[in-house]
């Protein structure tokens, strides 16, 4: 087997690393100090996340020793990628750590895949990056998908109750999970003509109170704040699209589908099948956010999306 089918055979591995046994809960339920209090565990994605990394990183050195591996780190947390394997005749493979939730079964919150500038673009340079982009065989994703436990309850207590969820209800919903304000429910209760503030009690019930501390003997009346981990190891090509991933940073955005993500059926694999990794490559290495375009003195970036790409590729090739 290659490094790639060793690697998805080991997921499962990972799953189980993270979750109490016979349950899809999250084994996690919080911070201990020194006189053995116990604070629950924030939903905030950057810590669930970070603590995730630190559970499986026990994994990846098992994988690597299992499969004669030398495992690198980057000296610092904002190199490029998290985890470098290098094989036994000197290959390189990158392997960068997302994790993401759930907003339905369907689909997902999303993630970025990395720079498309940088070190992307200048692929023989070691800023930013622990061995020059080009040096490396493959660039992978070990992706985590989660479940938000308040996410799961709240769903199913107002469709349960004959609530319809629209995508832009779910999202009011969910900036109210986030920050429990007056002002936040106001703008999700004028979508609901039928009384959603009868549940308001209930909804908050389910949502994690920072402020309660726990012991030992109480502990495991926590509640998870991230159950049913699903686990994904594609090359980051297959899983990207067409725009950027967040606001105005210039990191690559990925698909939020959970089938596409799972199987690695991201834009520029469906367009371009198993070539797609070549116009990916083209796509982002020449791609301009408008801030970019007006620097160069242009008006506009020289494509948006991927059917202008194509375009602006034909336009070449017929100058």
């Amino acid at each position: 087997m290659d490094f790639h089918e060793k690697f998805v055979d080991f997921l499962p591995e990972l799953k189980e690393a993270l979750t109490v046994p016979g349950t899809t809960d999250w084994s996690v339920k919080g911070f201990i100090d020194t006189y053995k209090n116990i604070y629950s565990i924030t939903t905030d994605t950057k810590v669930i996340s970070k603590v995730i990394e630190i559970m499986i990183f026990p994994c990846l050195l098992r994988f690597a020793k299992e499969n004669k591996l030398t495992i690198r780190l980057p000296p610092h947390q904002n190199y490029y990628p998290d985890v470098t394997f290098i094989d036994a005749e000197g290959n390189k493979y990158a392997v960068d750590l997302k994790t993401t939730y759930r907003i339905t079964d369907e689909s997902v919150n999303g993630m970025t895949l990395g720079a498309f500038t940088g070190y992307f673009r200048n692929r023989t340079s070691y800023k930013n990056v622990l061995f020059p982009y080009e040096t490396y065989k493959k660039h992978y994703v070990l992706g985590v998908i989660y479940s938000r436990s308040d996410i799961d309850s709240i769903t199913s207590l107002l469709t349960d109750n004959g609530f319809k969820l629209t995508a832009s209800k779910r999202k009011l919903l969910i900036t109210y999970m986030n920050n429990a304000s007056d002002d936040n429910w106001n703008l999700l209760a004028a979508h609901y003509p039928n009384s959603i503030s009868d549940y308001r009690e209930t909804i908050d019930s389910y949502l994690v109170d920072e402020l309660n501390s726990y012991n030992l003997d109480n502990f495991e009346s926590i509640v998870s704040v991230a159950r049913r981990f699903d686990f994904f190891f594609q090359e980051k090509w297959k899983l990207a699209v067409d725009r950027p991933g967040s606001g105005n940073t210039k990191n690559i955005g990925s698909e939020t589908l959970i089938k596409r993500l799972l199987n690695g059926e991201g834009l520029f694999f469906r367009e371009y099948g198993e070539s797609g990794e070549t116009q990916f490559d083209k796509y982002w290495m020449q791609y301009q956010t408008k801030d970019m375009a007006t620097i160069l003195g242009q008006d506009e970036p020289i494509y948006k999306n991927l059917q202008t790409f194509k375009q602006w590729l034909h336009s070449l090739q017929n100058s």
